[in-house]
């Protein structure tokens, strides 16, 4: 299989609002790649003078916070014979680097550990050049989220170390729903808004009282968030295509009549989308728990304005929270054997022990980890952004009681299906095409490119 197959995996999609890993390295300051040669790293050169053992970890956040993490959860003290090195690069640049080194199946060009966006997972497998955690990882099955768990599943092998997820719920400014005389308190506005039908309404009330609207729409922006209450995207578990099914459709459906309603703007830009949340433009969002920060960040003003409750159902009884974005932690099979030994000890210790993902989501606000030890540490904390809820104990809360489905990136044409369904959708909403026909043929694109590569 050649780089370029292998690289299918990438996720870009410009029509989609900025996401957790974009913003994190437009915002906090990314180090470039500029210095960086395309094949320099640790490699086999991994012993220092002193004796001790080098392990570099790839990120995407900050070295200065990641050496937080680092101080917080006691690393230094653990492991006193490893230097440890933090390579932050843009997210983009850092997967396709690391893509170009475990194709070529050497240990140049590789650290020890690559922090990896849930949509390379696959492809970083398919190179065979990252290490079978089955082993050391089966055993922490019952301090895994469910979700998360069968998310790492390939072909009954585990290739990762899992790390940072994401649960999504609805989010909601509590001052601009008491001005439109509509419930503020979680469980009653879940109440109200039990199905997009439910929410349409509501939004017809707050623009006819108080003149705003729902949220901010992108065209695949609405499909691409409900599909994962009752389905698992646009694959099931064996990278078979799925989102042209009956469900898909109705969610479709729902779009469109979403997009009809004349209640969401159609922002591109995000300094836009935010502006229209602090004029009190827009009364509600899709939450993910990251949203702690990216709030913060961007509209701080509205610290103590915003609420989360339960997603409308998509059909009665269905879930009403979903799994979102996520990472993992890979390890090139290719480095040295002692480096790669320590390399995975270090990976469990920051990502399956409680102080230490204690120490990773008091560090990024909003962050919540996969090791539910940790999140059960954190219940107690109050958001940063929310009135009066804590966001651990809602959102652990929420994953447990809708038992949400994994998030399935099983194909190493994530990227291409995204693509796919984004021009779909702008298809259906925009030029009034088929629904039904119109899904079809965007899944059909993605069956026949697999069969052409001879790979899901």
């Amino acid at each position: 299989m050649s780089i370029e197959d292998l690289t299918t995996g990438t996720f870009h999609d410009k029509t989609q609002k900025m996401t957790r890993r974009t913003f994190v390295g437009a915002s906090l300051g990314a180090v470039a790649l500029g210095s960086l040669p395309l094949l320099q790293g640790c490699g086999s050169s991994s012993s220092s003078s002193t004796g001790k053992v080098t392990i570099e970890m790839w990120v995407w956040e900050t070295e200065t916070q990641w050496k937080e993490v680092a101080q917080k959860a006691g690393l230094a003290k653990k492991f006193p014979n490893v230097i440890f090195k933090w390579t932050a690069l843009p997210y983009d640049q850092l997967h396709q680097k690391a893509l170009t080194a475990l194709g070529a199946g050497l240990p140049q060009g590789l650290p020890s550990i690559i922090r990896t966006g849930m949509p390379y997972y696959r492809a970083f497998a398919n190179t065979g050049s990252i290490v079978d955690l089955t082993e050391q990882v089966g055993s922490y099955q019952n301090d895994i989220l469910p979700a998360v768990w069968q998310g790492t599943q390939i072909n009954g092998k585990i290739y990762q170390v899992p790390d940072d997820t994401g649960v999504m719920l609805l989010g909601y400014r509590e001052d601009l729903m008491q001005k439109a005389g509509l419930p503020t308190d979680p469980n009653q506005v879940a109440d109200a808004i039990k199905s997009y039908d439910d929410l349409i309404t509501v939004g017809q009330t707050l623009k006819r009282k108080i003149g705003a609207g729902l949220f901010n729409e992108l065209p695949g922006d609405v499909f691409n968030n409900l599909i994962l209450q009752d389905s698992t995207g646009y694959f099931d578990k064996d990278g078979n295509v799925i989102f042209d099914s009956d469900y898909h459709v109705e969610v479709a459906n729902i779009s469109k009549k979403i997009w009809n309603s004349g209640l969401t703007t159609h922002y591109e830009q995000v300094p836009q989308q935010w502006q229209a949340y602090k004029n009190a433009q827009l009364a509600m969002m899709f939450y993910p728990n990251w949203q702690d920060f990216t709030v913060l960040d961007n509209a701080p003003d509205l610290k103590g304005k915003l609420k989360v409750t339960k997603l409308p159902a998509v059909k009665p009884g269905g879930k009403r929270a979903t799994a979102a974005d996520g990472v993992c932690l890979t390890i090139p099979s290719s480095i040295p054997e002692d480096q790669r030994n320590i390399a995975i000890e270090v990976a469990k210790f920051l990502k399956l022990t409680k102080d230490a993902t204690v120490a990773h989501m008091q560090t990024f606000s909003g962050a919540f980890v996969s090791y539910t030890p940790g999140i059960d540490a954190m219940t107690n904390a109050v958001s940063p952004v929310l009135d009066s809820q804590k966001t651990y104990q809602v959102y652990l809360n929420a994953a447990r009681e809708e038992s949400i489905l994994p998030w399935y990136r099983t194909s190493v044409f994530f990227s291409n299906a995204t693509e796919a369904v984004s021009n779909a959708l702008f298809k259906i909403l925009k030029q009034n095409a088929p629904i039904q026909a119109t899904l079809k043929n965007a899944a059909d694109s993605i069956r026949q490119l697999q069969a052409s590569k001879g790979t899901k």
